[in-house]
């Protein structure tokens, strides 16, 4: 961590090391980037304070020494300078410094003889907490550049609403809260407001440098904490269903709010593991003052150009050059030289953006109150749902870029919901479980409803162009409808929850063979939600999944058949067997030649393949009861057929111009049919059949 960092080099040889690092460390303190639960924990940082006064140079001993004096207002602050010695080092050194800090030690000892109990306790602001410390217990700030840093140690932090207790549905709420600027609160306000503008050009020109500029400037969760934004362009998707260009706004929208929802990831990932998470790929821009919090920056060093350049974009509307970061440290080198940081900010170009034509003076906002923002904030759940109610309706469109557009979004918002809302929603009975389940469900219903409007649209009377479009967004959106139901809803409350229009929706895609074919989980997905939401279907897609099966084995029959060399036997009277069940369909006659010449041929023309395989009892009673299926089966078309072929085979073997052949070689040719099961078939069943008694 960069704090550790610091505290090391307090114990630095060189005195400018030393310097240097405290300032930075006071800095960050002085704009609320790390506060002092941060500090009190660092049991080195008090050895390297009194250290300070051991070294022969010992510059800053009033910053050193007020610090002290801070933090002995903390239990853990005062046990750690306890434990290092500090009561005799500091009554020693009180006589060998000057009368004015003096005083300043009297005040550090007396803070490290109060008891315990007097001490006031401490708010912690510790950003390295757990994902139920995020939603329960938030630490409220007034800025990261407050006006008036006195009043903020001495005013009372207000707590945010903590989550209700019973809401179990909740995988993760809101990001600990962040304070703003002045200056910042002025560019949210011009964006937000040049987004409700009536002026196309200018929302388009805003929704380009939110996605340019502002998104990459602010940590994406101060989005949903002031959500004016993020509702301003969750109203400009309405414009999709528009004419004269207004479709190109709402594909703005799409892309602004996807951006935003990938931000929001990463956020999240970041705020889960700090440590862990590549800096490299934060969503939050090194221009930004807020990227530059302790826990944020890591072991990343800067990497800001130089204090005499300047940022190649704006990074606060009329501005151009880097924005302060807040620990001290942006413009040292002119510091060092003579020069300020002030004389720095003022030599800054006024570049006026898009924005600012509207908006070049802007009113003063009044101070902010924080606890009527947080109650006004979204929770990334809220969020996702809001896109999810916002964007689906768009799937209707008859634009091919807005439906792919939207799908995009969609698909990031689906991994947010995810990481936000889990499965337990549906068992949730508090009031926000109750209102994000009723959301939930009308969008899953507007999604059957959309699967339907597509499939229903294929029809030939169509242009192909209208065809493919109908089709592709038929599949796109049924895989996405059907990843949503994997992430949020349980198989087996598939019946208690979803709508008729899903269940049709998923009725409809199950007997959707290219789809079956391309994406056979997705396919197993919809059966298993099928069979829970309409028995009556799932019996149509079983029985039309047989059918296919069965029609799929004749063809692999007839193709094996006629194939040279060497053959499966008994894989061939499978084959067979399955073949017959889907007769009905197809009707193919020569299928029933094939399946009796295969056992005539097998014990004729084939005596040694049927000598190996009379060691295969499988083989002979799979063989028999195809037979048998045959001469009994429900259609009298193939009972006739399979009867006409023995009775041709039986002439065949025992005609006339046999007779200079051995009894016993004849007998071969019709052995399969003297089977006592046949022969029963034949006497008893086949006499009682008007068209089978003249072949018996």
């Amino acid at each position: 961590m960069v704090l550790a960092g610091l505290i090391r080099k307090l114990g630095h040889q060189l005195a400018e090391i030393r310097e240097r690092a405290l300032k930075s460390i006071l800095c960050k303190i002085e704009h609320n980037l790390i506060c002092y639960a941060d500090l009190i924990q660092e049991r080195q940082l008090f050895l390297h304070l009194l250290e300070w006064f051991n070294f022969p140079s010992v510059p800053m001993k009033e910053e050193v020494l007020n610090l002290l004096s801070r933090l002995v207002k903390y239990p853990p602050a005062v046990q750690h300078l306890v434990d290092v010695g500090a009561v005799e080092f500091l009554s020693k050194l009180r006589s060998n410094v000057e009368p004015n800090l003096q005083a300043e030690i009297d005040g550090i000892l007396d803070g490290l003889f109060i008891l315990p109990s007097e001490v006031p306790a401490l708010s912690s602001a510790s950003y390295q907490t757990n994902q139920t410390e995020l939603s329960k217990n938030p630490e409220i700030l007034t800025g990261y550049f407050p006006q008036d840093k006195s009043n903020f140690q001495q005013m009372e932090v207000p707590l945010r609403p903590v989550v209700n207790q019973t809401v179990k549905c909740l995988k993760f709420s809101t990001f600990p809260w962040l304070p703003l600027t002045t200056t910042d609160r002025h560019v949210l306000s011009s964006n937000e407001s040049s987004l409700r503008s009536s002026n196309h050009t200018l929302i388009w020109n805003t929704c380009e440098l939110l996605k340019d500029v502002i998104m990459q400037d602010f940590p994406a969760e101060i989005f949903l904490q002031r959500p004016k934004i993020v509702q301003s362009l969750l109203s400009l998707l309405k414009l999709a269903f528009g004419g004269d260009g207004k479709h190109r706004l709402a594909l703005q929208s799409v892309s602004c709010l996807q951006q935003l929802c990938m931000y929001l990831r990463n956020r999240l990932n970041f705020h889960r593991d700090p440590g862990f998470f590549s800096n490299k790929h934060d969503t939050v821009s090194q221009n930004s003052s807020l990227s530059y919090c302790h826990e944020a920056r890591g072991t990343h060093h800067s990497q800001n150009p130089s204090p005499g350049s300047s940022s190649p974009r704006p990074s606060v509307v009329g501005r151009t050059g880097q924005r302060p970061r807040g620990d001290g440290q942006d413009w040292d080198a002119a510091s060092s030289s003579g020069s300020s940081s002030h004389a720095h900010v003022n030599s800054r170009i006024s570049v006026h953006s898009p924005l600012d034509m509207g908006h070049i003076d802007l009113p003063e906002l009044e101070t902010e109150d924080t606890l009527e923002l947080q109650f006004q904030q979204l929770s990334l759940p809220q969020f996702c749902v809001s896109i999810l109610e916002s964007a689906v309706p768009l799937l209707r469109t008859g634009s091919r870029q807005v439906i792919i557009r939207v799908l995009e979004l969609l698909t990031e918002d689906m991994t947010l919901i995810g990481e936000a809302i889990s499965t337990d929603i549906w068992d949730d009975s508090s009031l926000f479980g109750i209102d994000m389940k009723e959301k939930l469900l009308l969008v899953l219903g507007a999604l059957g409803e959309t699967m339907c409007y597509h499939k229903s649209s294929i029809s030939l009377e169509q242009p192909e162009v209208m065809l493919v479009h109908h089709r592709m967004a038929f599949i796109s959106i049924s895989l996405f409808a059907v990843r949503l139901l994997q992430t949020l809803l349980p198989v087996e409350k598939a019946s208690e929850f979803l709508s008729e229009p899903m269940s049709t929706a998923l009725f409809l895609l199950s007997l959707d063979m290219p789809i079956s074919l391309e994406y056979p989980n997705i396919h197993e997905a919809v059966v298993a939600y099928l069979e829970q939401l309409n028995s009556e279907n799932y019996s149509i897609y079983k029985r039309t999944a047989e059918a296919v099966y069965s029609i799929e084995c004749t063809c692999n029959f007839l193709s094996d058949i006629g194939k040279e060399g060497e053959k499966n036997l008994l894989e061939l009277v499978e084959l067979a067997d399955q073949a017959l069940r889907s007769f009905s369909y197809h009707q193919h006659f020569p299928l029933i030649k094939e399946i009796i010449s295969i056992f005539f041929c097998l014990l004729t023309y084939l005596p040694q393949i049927w000598k190996s395989a009379q060691a295969s009892p499988l083989l002979q009673g799979e063989s028999q009861k195809v037979l048998l299926h045959m001469l009994s089966h429900p259609l009298p078309q193939v009972k006739a057929e399979t009867y006409h072929r023995c009775l041709e085979i039986t002439k065949e073997c025992l005609g006339v111009h046999n007779v200079t052949k051995p009894v016993s070689s004849l007998c071969n040719g019709i052995h399969f049919l003297l089977h006592p099961k046949v022969l029963y078939e034949i006497s008893v069943f086949g006499i009682q059949e008007p068209k089978m008694c003249q072949v018996t």
